[in-house]
């Protein structure tokens, strides 16, 4: 029996209420949390603010934001109005590249932060369907056509007092297999695709993930530094955690794109993740950032780290056969090295960091035999957009270093 993404929210409100659902950092490093219960409130308040603005059941939605709670909220109150949600990603620059997704998916309306607005302000002559943009920041000036996310919240508490049951009509009425994402395409060789995803596919596959993985313990934070218009990071970062009750992290709001990367290492320390969502570039520097300061300890630090790495590959071989054979008998120096250098290793990256989930891209063997011998293995899977995506990936209990593991 298929699910909407509106009962998942519901069937975890009912177990996990009063915890932590998103983190966000608005200033500094200093992170705020709402809840689950708090949550699905916001969502049905902006849902019915939406059809107070006439979204009709069905009808899409652009949606182009950094990572941060207004972006969950916002998809979400898009899917508990009954529409569609279009999520964009923030690195598209070109007014042919953004106008072609807006148009293409007919979207009527348009959420968007306050660096995303001013991109798309010289191109809403080109928009064909658009009627309203929602503005997620604060702003100097707001248009004709634009209004703040919390007077939409408001428009919604309006339209409960006088009319819930029409909310919650329109929210029952949205099926599994109820479209919930039209997914664009990297468009490199040709226009881009838009693959449409239904409430159930992604309810579905993220079950199958949390089922993949063993569970996700329901106090598992992850700092979600994945593009959050990606499927991937729909499935694996936003609903396989709202299924199990864990908690997402937006990075530390920045000024700019720059500004939020530099923000990375600092929003790790604050979240402190026990699970983080990779990519092979992403991943790669994470390992030059530990080299260099490695390195900054001197030549005997650099020269033990080194030999632990030698120690701990021999160990841990494929990763199915870790410490099996022969191998075993480099288990005190495995004990070693990770007392006296990886452990200090993962204290200052992570402390609760426990492995990577890595897609996107081939993961590089010798980067996983890194990230393994230190203590924290990154296991590699295998998607596509159109299947929502996960299909396959390695986890603790099944992994081979250099596969992309088993199916789902």
């Amino acid at each position: 029996m298929g699910k909407t993404i509106i009962t998942l929210l519901r069937e975890s409100v009912e177990k996990y209420r009063g915890l932590p659902y998103l983190y966000e950092a608005r200033q500094g490093t200093e992170y705020t949390a709402l809840t689950y219960g708090e949550v699905q409130e916001h969502a049905i308040r902006f849902a019915a603010g939406l059809m107070a603005l006439g979204l009709r059941e069905g009808e899409r939605v652009s949606l182009i934001s950094e990572g941060k709670n207004n972006w969950v909220l916002g998809e979400l109150g898009i899917l508990h109005s009954g529409a569609v949600c279009v999520p964009l990603s923030v690195k598209l620059e070109t007014e042919q590249d953004i106008t072609f997704r807006v148009n293409h998916s007919d979207s009527v309306m348009v959420l968007a932060s306050d660096e995303q607005i001013a991109k798309l302000r010289p191109m809403k002559e080109k928009f064909t369907t658009v009627k309203r943009y929602i503005l997620l920041d604060p702003v100097e000036t707001v248009g004709e056509d634009e209004i703040y996310f919390d007077a939409v919240l408001a428009l919604g508490d309006k339209l409960l007092e006088t009319d819930r049951k029409q909310v919650e009509e329109r929210m029952a009425a949205v099926e599994p297999d109820s479209l919930a994402n039209i997914s664009y395409t990297s468009g490199t060789t040709a226009n881009p695709k838009g693959i449409m995803l239904s409430h159930d596919n992604y309810v579905c596959n993220a079950e199958q993930a949390v089922d993949h993985l063993n569970g996700i313990p329901s106090y598992f934070k992850t700092l979600l530094i994945l593009p959050w218009d990606h499927s991937f990071g729909h499935t694996a970062g936003i609903y396989s955690f709202m299924k199990c009750g864990a908690a997402i992290a937006s990075v530390a709001a920045g000024k700019s794109a720059m500004e939020i990367l530099r923000n990375v290492p600092k929003s790790m320390k604050a979240i402190n993740p026990h699970l983080l969502m990779s990519v092979p570039a992403l991943a790669a520097n994470f390992r030059k950032n530990i080299e260099a300061g490695i390195e900054k300890q001197g030549k005997t630090a650099w020269r033990l780290f080194r030999q632990g790495l030698k120690v701990a590959y021999a160990y841990n071989g494929e990763g199915h056969n870790r410490g099996k054979g022969k191998r075993a008998l480099l288990k005190p120096l495995v004990t070693f090295y990770d007392r006296m250098i990886f452990s200090k290793i993962r204290q200052n990256f992570a402390s609760n960091l426990q492995y990577f989930i890595g897609g996107g891209a081939l993961l590089d063997i010798e980067l996983q035999r890194f990230f393994y011998a230190i203590g924290i293995p990154m296991y590699q899977g295998y998607g596509l957009s159109e299947a929502s995506p996960i299909i396959s990936a390695n986890c603790t209990q099944a992994h081979k270093l250099g596969s992309s593991g088993k199916t789902m």
